[in-house]
């Protein structure tokens, strides 16, 4: 059966603590210390483990959710290799103007993450295990039960990783 990560970046991979603080070393080493490669800030090391983890138990493919995927599927699957990270982008959702021509919300602002994993899934005909993992609660009331949220300034915990592995494997 096929499994899917609908994975956010921001505040999963990349914690709100960690980013100000890799900032700040950067800045006051003289921007010795390094925070960002051409690919943007760097995520901490801990909540990629975590998403190893899923991976490893799982062996899910990942769809990009965050913001990230604006700068499109193709460079975000080059951050994940240059970057060395676990698992293999198979997709990003699609846009909110995309969800929008789509007819499946009449107004921009009526579109929360949660419809555009939904039209992701039903424009791939997906069938299979999911899970979405996001630090933000606008996710459809049918996808509660696949959704594990993060603590935006924590990330991805061990425990979070656990919860979408028992997810993805039920």
């Amino acid at each position: 059966m096929k499994k899917i990560i609908f994975l956010d970046i921001d505040g999963v991979l990349n914690p709100v603590i960690n980013m100000n603080a890799l900032h700040m070393m950067w800045i006051k080493s003289n921007r010795q210390i390094k925070s960002h490669d051409n690919f943007g800030q760097l995520f901490f090391d801990y909540n990629c483990q975590s998403l190893k983890t899923i991976i490893d138990e799982t062996n899910a493919q990942i769809v990009i959710s965050s913001s990230w995927r604006l700068n499109g599927e193709e460079a975000m699957k080059s951050m994940w290799k240059h970057r060395g990270l676990a698992g293999e982008i198979i997709g990003i959702t699609p846009t909110v103007t995309e969800v929008v021509q789509s007819g499946q919300a009449e107004f921009y602002d009526m579109v929360c993450r949660g419809m555009e994993i939904d039209y992701w899934i039903k424009k791939n005909k997906f069938v299979g295990n999911y899970v979405i993992i996001d630090d933000t609660d606008d996710m459809l009331d049918s996808q509660k039960k696949f959704f594990v949220q993060t603590e935006p300034n924590i990330g991805l915990t061990m425990q979070d990783a656990q919860r979408a592995i028992s997810i993805l494997n039920a």
